[in-house]
């Protein structure tokens, strides 16, 4: 055969199967609960299933076909989940043209049809990106691999299978958020314990100390603003991670070319995150130490990254030269630590320079500065890594820290028994409703559901309102330096101030003024926290049940703006003639000087500091939209009606049967009541068939 008759035989093999896919498209969808339906289901199970097989002998004859005939197979083209992002894609596209903005070049659109159609936007954008958030997570959305990888780590994960069974068998995929947050706890087991310190108060010596090796670098350079982990491993080794590439694993001699301002200047080679394994006996308790980057005026970025990082560990161990006394910097990360719920603990490194005398008067005097600045009692210990002052270290690790690692273990196993049991009766509930069938007319339950559908469009509103502030940043400039100028004139109306105490107070003045317009933004999305939990509070309402979930988190780890970057070079200079001018014209004065001096510079750390709020601002929010979806799925699945369940393939019989393994004891877990914060009496038992 010539090329024409070969590429006439695949033209039509290939339309063949195109027909033989919409006979099984067909098939599937019939009677589905699409509002588009074409189709009425008039095929029995048996009948889909043999007309399933003849199609696939059809299939097998083209296959044969063309290999006796040596025709060329056609490669795929890609694969299936990219074509499916990319079909989620143009969903986007798709609802973005029924916008109130672009119908109304259809005609006027009252303000209700607007607000109407918003929220119909809103709902629609908010249940593709559900998707396509699922299908983001690559391997880890198998959510059965994942619960093999864990079958060891006890009798809560055999629940989790069944449940994980129960949930794909009847489609209650509103229940996979809380399930796949309950598999994320089990899977990081370790217990994180974040250094904190200024830059050469000791924390990498500490944990080369710890660890029984020379692992961090140490010296007074601090490192790039990438916190470096370091956890159990088989074998030494460095993974490092980049943002525009892929990660690379190095030896351990290496780590300082990617973890130093020395070797690593401004983070040069995008380090995006750096781990390390080490076959250590302190780590082998799931213990993960993070060494952050060093805190005060020479490391800047790092402070940031630190501060961002604070309501991630699980204690947090703040480390203060016993040489010297607590700073402003010290005191905010300890009170930073105790907001985000962390626990915290105060060092006094390098005891080895004090007396044994000393020692005390300097423990007594942190503990009170800590109590009459902050009002808590964080504990305070002396340490060294120096020669047989070394004691002092592994005394505090073996008699304050290892006690703590246990008592937190028993603590978190206790709450995540607690929340597969709370899931097992979400599920329990939502299986009985769909078997009796809820109140669907009653008043309650429309509230319920207008309440969740609405925080859709919450969300939407929240997110294009934040995006605007952080927009606005980079436009800020002129009104800075306006509030800078206004301030310096009534400085230097009380008294002369030399240009160092000028450039000092106008540096307080920009952040302060730049912190009240980023406050809006923490504010914006802290008003969305609240209303998406009084959303939630309005959907349990009508028919209470166990929350499967943790409050909604806080916005926190707000990038910081250090206004000294930008005004350390300044040299303002009040007139000769302070005193014969009005404040009118001393503003003036200052004004000039400013823009004069700081007018591009300005421009360019206020853009630099947009650039670093943006991708700040898009993870707050997808975490608090996860968070808010993980409670809110298993709530809409009581709530809405699911038409697609009477013409399942989900018989009625499973659903019962499913159902009593849940409650009659063939998977059982017992649960505190709702309310109930206890850890004790909690048991989990397994039957299984």
């Amino acid at each position: 055969m010539n090329d024409n008759h070969q590429r006439h035989l695949l033209v039509t093999f290939r339309h063949i199967d195109n027909l033989l896919s919409e006979a099984e498209h067909v098939l599937a969808t019939a009677g589905s609960a699409s509002p588009f339906a074409e189709y009425t289901q008039d095929s029995t199970p048996v009948q889909r299933k043999v007309l399933h097989d003849y199609i696939q002998r059809v299939r097998e004859a083209m296959s044969q076909a063309m290999s006796d005939l040596r025709l060329p197979r056609p490669a795929p083209v890609c694969g299936a989940l990219w074509a499916a992002r990319g079909a989620l894609t143009f969903t986007h596209i798709a609802v973005a043209e029924i916008e109130p903005q672009r119908m109304r070049g259809y005609g006027a659109l009252s303000d209700d049809d607007a607000k109407a159609i918003q929220a119909v936007v809103a709902e629609l954008n908010a249940a593709v990106e559900r998707l396509i958030a699922y299908l983001d997570k690559g391997p880890d959305a198998d959510l059965q691999t994942r619960l093999q990888r864990l079958e060891q780590t006890g009798d809560e994960v055999r629940l989790l299978r069944e449940l994980e069974r129960v949930i794909t068998t009847h489609g209650l995929v509103e229940f996979r958020g809380a399930l796949t947050m309950l598999l994320d706890r089990l899977e990081n087991g370790a217990f994180e314990i974040g250094v904190f310190g200024r830059v050469s108060s000791g924390k990498s010596s500490l944990l080369n100390h710890l660890l029984g090796a020379e692992v961090l670098p140490v010296g007074v350079t601090p490192v790039t603003a990438i916190p470096t982990r370091v956890r159990h491993g088989p074998a030494p080794r460095v993974v490092i991670g980049f943002a525009e590439s892929k990660p690379l694993q190095v030896e351990l001699s290496r780590l300082a070319e990617f973890s130093t301002e020395q070797q690593n200047p401004g983070n040069a080679k995008h380090v995006a995150r750096i781990h390390v394994e080490l076959p250590a006996a302190r780590l082998r308790d799931g213990v993960t130490f993070v060494d952050t980057p060093g805190l005060g005026s020479l490391a800047t970025s790092g402070a940031e990254e630190t501060v961002a990082y604070l309501p991630r560990c699980d204690l947090g161990l703040v480390l203060v030269d016993a040489a010297s006394t607590l700073t402003h910097e010290d005191l905010a990360v300890v009170q930073a630590l105790y907001q985000s719920g962390a626990r915290a603990m105060v060092l006094e490194s390098k005891a080895d320079v004090l007396q044994p005398a000393e020692r005390q008067q300097t423990l007594t005097y942190a503990q009170q500065q800590i109590a009459s600045q902050l009002g808590v009692q964080a504990p305070v210990f002396m340490i060294s890594v120096i020669g047989a002052e070394a004691e002092l270290c592994d005394q505090w690790f073996e008699r304050e820290l290892k006690p703590l690692l246990e008592t937190h273990r028993e603590q978190a196993t206790a709450s995540l028994k607690r929340k597969v049991g709370a899931l097992r009766e979400a599920v329990v509930k939502t299986l009985e409703t769909r078997r009796q069938g809820p109140a669907f007319g009653t008043a309650p339950v429309r509230d319920a559901l207008a309440a969740l559908r609405k925080a859709d469009a919450l969300l939407k509103a929240a997110e294009s309102d934040a995006a605007k502030l952080v927009d606005d940043v980079a436009c800020l400039g002129p009104a800075l330096m306006e509030v800078a100028a206004a301030e310096l004139a009534d400085a230097w109306c009380e008294r002369p101030m030399p240009p160092v105490e000028s450039a000092a107070a106008c540096a307080a003045t920009l952040g302060r003024a730049l912190g009240g317009h980023t406050a809006k933004v923490a504010g914006r999305l802290e008003s969305l926290r609240q209303q998406l939990e009084q959303s939630l509070a309005v959907a349990l309402d009508p028919d209470p049940i166990v929350s499967i979930g943790e409050p909604l988190p806080r916005p926190s780890g707000l990038p910081v703006f250090d206004p000294a970057v930008v005004t350390s070079k300044l040299a303002l200079r009040s007139p000769h003639l302070l005193r014969l001018l009005s404040t009118r014209l001393l503003r003036r004065w200052a004004r000039s000087q400013l823009q004069g001096q700081l007018d591009d510079s300005l421009t360019d750390a206020l853009s630099d500091y947009r650039r670093r709020l943006r991708p700040w601002l898009r993870q707050t929010l997808t975490g608090l939209r996860a968070a808010f979806h993980a409670q809110a799925g298993p709530l809409r699945a009581q709530l809405e009606p699911r038409e697609s369940v009477a013409t399942s393939e989900t018989a009625p019989a499973n659903l019962d049967a499913d159902l009593r393994m849940l409650q009659e004891g063939k998977v059982c877990l017992s649960t505190p009541a709702v309310g109930d914060t206890g850890v004790t009496g909690v048991q989990c038992c397994v039957q299984q068939h």
